[in-house]
């Protein structure tokens, strides 16, 4: 996982100790010039040390990318990316592959952008391309070392490749490489001495420690005993919880933040995992969902905290959109706030079939079959459903964290949106009424219940005397069993605030 928590994080005191040159392919060498740089791996080591307690640590890949597909991020998209994890004061990258872009051009973009230090990754010990852009990226300072592998053991690669890899490329370079597997493999002597220092998968997640104290016991008492073992530096290369997808819903953007933050107050050396939400990653339902950042770049509760304040903004133009089109830039709000039954909700965003207006617009399904889990305080069905649109997604206006989120929206006097539904329904709508402490202004929502037809039809909301200074929860629809007990479908275009 990836590691640091920016100011909150404790100094790493490290438990080095410098290691030996091995032979290595002349290929290596002369990609590299290896020896400009050897002085690096077998001397200086405080200096390393010290680069590497200093930086803050967070694990990248780009959520753009999908090597399912062999889609690749381009390079206009790692710059936005990095550009905001700089702003939340990260300073060190951890990657996990050398192939394209990511070890081309990747070295010098995360320079560029302000970062300290790279502990550069090969995903593959056999790939020849991985390992020269490897070496070659060597002259470039901000890389302080070399993650060879990661929990590829006797699955993709065996150990001899393994160490093979690990001391060409630390000859090739003069840096300090490693490897990682998952930290129960760490009880294998041969791989508890391989690399340079000690940079293990460590999740406790995975060892059923979900609630965030529990969690962080496991990995501090794992952290000693490792550090104990392995009697040199040890950094734990990925831990942390996810924010979703685990079957007894215990998983939270809240319960991240708490772990995190807690985390960076022990002796604990690690790297924050991870950067953005990965929806390439479909192989266990928590896996998308290990972010601190969304994968659209929107910042989770702990990002949230990791960022500098941001003034609550304000809308100038004379329509404020929620929705527009699909992937128009004038959209706010995320429709993140699900409610009641929800898993009888289904919404599509990006709907061709017969818009109003543009290209898209959004569809609604709602089964009003009682599918959980369910957001209400009692057992059973809510026998309702409803979605919030929210700035930040996912805001409901309860942590200190969310505090300066949102819009002022004072200047508008109407909430307007074009609707059609399959079959006549009749849905409510709303504006504002997230009543927690930081959430909207307008602590009573201003609504109204629409009857839809097929055909589409503008509807509007009075906004007019109605306190619109911080508004969190910017739309809203509701409806239920009573209303619609067969469920419903819907589709929705064009929502914008209005000044007239």
């Amino acid at each position: 996982m990836r590691t640091m928590i920016g100011c909150e994080m404790t100094r790493l005191w490290i438990i080095g100790r410098a290691t030996c040159l091995y032979t290595v392919p002349a290929v290596l060498m002369l990609a590299a010039g290896a020896c400009s740089y050897a002085a690096d791996a077998t001397g200086n080591l405080q200096a390393w040390q010290e680069k590497i307690v200093n930086a803050v640590w967070v694990a990248y890949s780009p959520p753009s990318a999908n090597p399912q597909k062999g889609m690749e991020a381009t390079v206009d998209a790692i710059r936005q990316d990095l550009s905001i994890l700089h702003d939340a004061k990260f300073t060190g990258l951890v990657t996990y592959g050398s192939s394209g872009v990511m070890g081309k051009e990747f070295p010098q973009i995360a320079r560029q952008a302000g970062f300290k230090g790279l502990i550069m990754g090969v995903w593959d010990p056999n790939n020849q391309q991985e390992m020269a852009a490897a070496v070659s990226a060597a002259k470039n300072p901000i890389i302080l070392g070399y993650c060879v592998g990661n929990e590829g053991l006797g699955k993709r690669y065996n150990v001899r490749d393994l160490s093979k890899a690990i001391d060409a490329l630390r000859k090739a370079t003069g840096k300090r490489v490693t490897t990682t597997e998952e930290i129960d493999d760490y009880t294998d002597e041969e791989l508890l001495g391989l690399g340079d220092w000690i940079y293990p998968n460590a999740h406790p997640y995975f060892h059923s420690q979900l609630e965030p104290k529990a969690a962080i016991d496991w990995t501090v008492a794992a952290f000693q005993d490792l550090t104990r073992r392995g009697k040199r530096f040890v950094m734990f290369k990925e831990v942390g919880l996810p924010t979703a997808g685990d079957p007894a819903g215990k998983m939270s953007e809240a319960a991240q933040d708490t772990y995190y933050v807690e985390l960076a107050k022990t002796p604990v050396k690690f790297v924050y995992f991870e950067a953005f939400d990965q929806p390439w990653k479909t192989h266990l339902p928590i896996e998308p969902h290990w972010g601190i950042f969304n994968s659209d770049r929107s910042p989770k509760v702990l990002a949230k905290r990791l960022l500098p304040p941001v003034p609550l903004q304000a809308a100038p133009d004379e329509r404020f959109y929620v929705y527009e089109d699909a992937d128009s830039s004038k959209n706010h709000f995320k429709p993140t706030g699900f409610m009641g039954d929800t898993g009888d909700i289904h919404i599509d965003e990006a709907c061709e079939v017969k818009p109003h207006s543009g290209q898209t617009c959004i569809r609604i399904l709602y089964d009003a079959k009682g599918k959980g889990p369910s957001t209400a305080p009692y057992p059973g069905a809510a026998k309702w459903a409803g979605v919030y649109w929210q700035e930040p997604p996912n805001n409901w206006g309860k942590d200190e964290v969310w505090k300066d989120s949102g819009f002022n929206l004072s200047p508008y006097k109407r909430m307007v949106f074009w609707a059609r539904a399959e079959k006549d329904c009749r849905v409510e709508f709303k504006v504002g009424g997230i009543s927690e402490k930081h959430g909207d202004s307008l602590k009573y929502p201003r609504g109204r219940t629409a009857k839809l037809t097929t055909e589409w039809k503008e509807y509007d909301i009075d906004l007019r005397g109605t306190d619109l200074a911080r508004i969190i929860g910017g739309f809203c629809w509701a409806t239920n069993w009573d209303t619609n007990p067969d469920g419903i479908t819907f589709y929705l275009d064009d929502i914008r605030y209005e000044k007239n």
